[in-house]
């Protein structure tokens, strides 16, 4: 243990004079420390959410005013008015990165950048583009705004940076294989996959606060897509209930409770899909869903004791 330095020492010889002066114990003592800073984090709190909520009403009134003179601008108007305010506070978002009293102003900057950046670039495309190609503009902007993302991140490692532009990023790849002909399912399955495969990488970083959001986005758009694959063919949708099964083994190897939630109610939306199409109409119906009742106390029971496993974990 490091000793403590003179002015530590004074300090607390003056305190135990004090509770020993008024009579003052320990319990007395953390008490009243605990509860100054209840205070305080109360009080940030606060100041925090009508900060957050001011500038929700800057922003709403801006855009509601923007609406009502957008008829009377012209087109390099148009561009200034949307394009200017995002690039601004995308670039005051780095400014404050240099001072460490404002460095958690960045976060609400980038994402309001993220907010009217594409909007920006879309208006300007609209005003100046000639064609009416919407998916291959979609296409550029967001690939245009991933790389304004993510080449910075790897600059400053701000976790809001990594958000916004792998959200874009996989927003351009996305609109990319839909134009070139992928078919819908397979398009899913495959960045359904590759979102979780980079999930779990970012959650292995300091970054992984934003990894839950994409394992539930990733893990959705595959279990989603794997289903439209094989509904209503006899024999071959029982393959969703392994692929379901093997996802919640996979949550427990990746310690995301995120997937495990997806998976679980992926699982119990296919028994009820799988009971109500083979035995609907039959004279075990009611004996089928007393066995899809146990089935379903069974698959939570297993969810709950995975769930315990990965907190023990």
């Amino acid at each position: 243990m490091n000793a403590l330095s003179p002015a530590k020492t004074e300090a607390l010889e003056q305190i135990a004079a004090i509770a020993k002066e008024h009579d003052l114990t320990l319990d007395e003592i953390g008490a009243k420390l605990t509860q100054d800073a209840v205070k305080d984090k109360s009080g940030k709190w606060l100041t925090r959410l009508l900060g957050y909520l001011g500038a929700a009403f800057i922003f709403g009134g801006l855009a509601l005013f923007i609406g009502m003179v957008w008829d009377d601008l012209n087109s390099a108007s148009r561009v200034i008015i949307t394009y200017g305010p995002g690039i601004t506070a995308f670039l005051l978002g780095f400014i404050v990165l240099k001072d460490e009293r404002f460095e958690r102003a960045s976060t609400p900057l980038f994402l309001k950048s993220a907010v009217l950046l594409p909007t920006g670039m879309f208006v300007f495309l609209q005003e100046y583009a000639e064609g009416n190609d919407a998916q291959l503009a979609a296409m550029i902007v967001f690939g245009i705004l991933a790389v304004q993302f993510l080449v910075p991140f790897f600059v400053v490692r701000r976790t809001s940076l990594l958000f916004f532009g792998f959200l874009f990023w996989n927003t351009s790849v996305g609109i990319m294989m839909d134009r070139a002909g992928i078919d819908g399912d397979m398009l899913g399955i495959t960045l359904g996959l590759s979102i979780m495969a980079v999930a779990w990488a970012i959650d292995k970083t300091v970054h992984r606060a934003i990894a839950p959001f994409y394992y539930f986005i990733g893990s959705l758009g595959f279990l989603w897509s794997v289903f439209e694959v094989v509904e209503g063919i006899p024999v071959i949708d029982l393959i969703f209930l392994p692929v379901t099964i093997v996802m919640m083994l996979v949550s427990t190897r990746m310690h995301s409770r995120t997937l495990l939630l997806v998976s679980t109610f992926a699982l119990l939306g296919f028994l009820g899909y799988f009971t109500e199409e083979y035995f609907a109409d039959v004279t075990g119906w009611p004996i089928a869903l007393i066995i899809m009742g146990f089935m379903l106390i069974g698959v939570s029971a297993y969810a709950i004791r995975l769930g315990q496993n990965m907190k023990r974990t």
